[in-house]
Formats: structure tokens, C-alpha cells, sequence
């Protein structure tokens, strides 16, 4: 009994203790403030939202600074919008997003593979007339801030001509389009990472990383 014991706590700490090293990482990371010298004063309006575990970032459709419809056309929707008023970007996962719209559609492998392996990815973009989430942040930024934040969002857009992207071949709903993008997914590229080092890459008030959504409204609370 006392080997069996001993195995049986070994076994549990080599089960989780990989998990309690990337939780700690993920809160040391998110606890390290960046770009605390962003003093959210700018006259361009976008968003932090948060649904469920995931983040994402949700601008104005046009803009001063650039017009989305020229690069993500209101035809790449199932049905366009026409009061819509800003578009909401996400990234993560490819399959992911494929096989699981709601958490109840997740399976195993699915996530394991997300985690562990380098999986392709997407973006998700949704077109909406408000904006309704579980949490929302406005943000008032600078020009060149949000010029650097669109800058981001090209950079991880696949295209195949110039200006010209295709969308994948599946919806959540008639108001949101996938496309492929570039960098994979692992447990350490996550949707929330991707979001953090957008603000990051725009000189906005970010961490110096996480995994999960938590840590990027920290900054801001």
C-alpha cells in the first residue's frame, strides 16, 4: 500500500504539476504591466469585449484611418448588415472554431490538439450594429495608435493578391466570416495572447503576456 501511495502521488504530481507551472506563468505575465504610458485620450473609439474565455477586439468600420469594407467586404458575410457600425476581431484555433460554436461541441482531441500541437489558425471577424458582450471596455486612442492596432490586424490576414483575401467555408451565423491566417495556435499562442500582443503592438495598455482574458482587463481596471 505505502509504493502504491507513492506512485499514485507521483503519478498526480506529474499530472498537474505542468498545469499549476502554466497557470503561475500566465499570472506572473499577466501582473507585469506594458505600455502603462497609453493615457486612453484619443478620439478614436474602439472596444475590449470579453464572451466566455475568449477576447476580442472591436473597431469602427470606417474611419478616418481605413475602411474595413475594402478589405473584409460586406459580401463575405452570409448576409450584410447594413446598420452595422463596427467590426469585432478575433483570432484562434482553426479547427477550433470549425467544429466547436459553443463549448458543449468541444471534444477532446480537439482541444488537446489546440494545446499541444501547432495547429493552423483563423481569424474571426463579426459585423455588428452594438456592442453586447459579458464585459466591455471602451477605449478613446490616438491615431497612430489605431493605425498600428489595423496594422496588427493586416499582418495576421492571409491574403492571396494584394487587398484580396477569400473567406473559409464556414459561419457561426449570418453576421461573421473566418479567414485563414498566419502563426499557429499552441498553449502558449493563445486567442487572449494574440489579443494582448495586439495592444501591445499598438502601444496600448497591456501585459507582458497571458493565455487567459483576465489579465488584459487588469490593465485596465
Amino acid at each position: 500500500m505505502k509504493t502504491f501511495g507513492k506512485f499514485f502521488r507521483s503519478f498526480l504530481i506529474i499530472l498537474f504539476f505542468p498545469a499549476f507551472i502554466y497557470f503561475l506563468i500566465t499570472l506572473i505575465g499577466g501582473l507585469i504591466p506594458v505600455n502603462q504610458h497609453s493615457k486612453n485620450k484619443g478620439d478614436i473609439q474602439i472596444f475590449l469585449v470579453q464572451k466566455g474565455s475568449h477576447t476580442d477586439i472591436v473597431v469602427p468600420i470606417t474611419n478616418k484611418i481605413i475602411d474595413w469594407k475594402k478589405v473584409i467586404p460586406p459580401a463575405h458575410f452570409p448576409k450584410a448588415m447594413r446598420a452595422a457600425k463596427y467590426y469585432s476581431f478575433g483570432w484562434g484555433d482553426r479547427e477550433f472554431y470549425r467544429t466547436t460554436p459553443y463549448w458543449e461541441d468541444l471534444t477532446f482531441k480537439t482541444a488537446f490538439k489546440a494545446l499541444f500541437l501547432n495547429t493552423p489558425s483563423a481569424m474571426h471577424i463579426r459585423q455588428l450594429d452594438k456592442i453586447d458582450s459579458e464585459k466591455i471596455i471602451e477605449l478613446n486612442i490616438k491615431a497612430e495608435e489605431y493605425k498600428r492596432l489595423s496594422e496588427y490586424f493586416l499582418m495576421h490576414l492571409k491574403f492571396k493578391k494584394k487587398n484580396q483575401i477569400s473567406p473559409l467555408d464556414f459561419h457561426y451565423s449570418e453576421n461573421d466570416v473566418f479567414y485563414a491566417s498566419f502563426s499557429s495556435f499552441h498553449a502558449f499562442r493563445t486567442c487572449n495572447s494574440w489579443s494582448n500582443n495586439a495592444l501591445k503592438y499598438s502601444g496600448l495598455n497591456s501585459c507582458l503576456w497571458t493565455a487567459f482574458a483576465f489579465p488584459i482587463f487588469w490593465q485596465y481596471s
